[in-house]
């Protein structure tokens, strides 16, 4: 997977706060940028979110969203 996705349904992210993680709920219809560099099977991968890079499960990015 790779470029510009659109959420079709709230996903979870994992982000990195003052050194600690903290999990998000990214809404429907949000625009991700997947660029596929950082993929660890059917686990996690960086995602650009909003000018960050968060971490989103895989599974969720093929289930729930759609090309932008």
């Amino acid at each position: 997977m790779l470029g510009k996705y659109r959420l079709t349904l709230p996903t979870l992210a994992m982000i990195s706060v003052d050194g600690h993680h903290e999990a998000l709920t990214v809404p429907t219809g949000t625009i991700v940028d997947l660029n596929g560099k950082t993929f660890n099977g059917d686990r996690l991968m960086e995602v650009g979110l909003e000018g960050r890079t968060v971490m989103m499960f895989t599974s969720d990015l093929r289930t729930g969203s759609v090309p932008a």
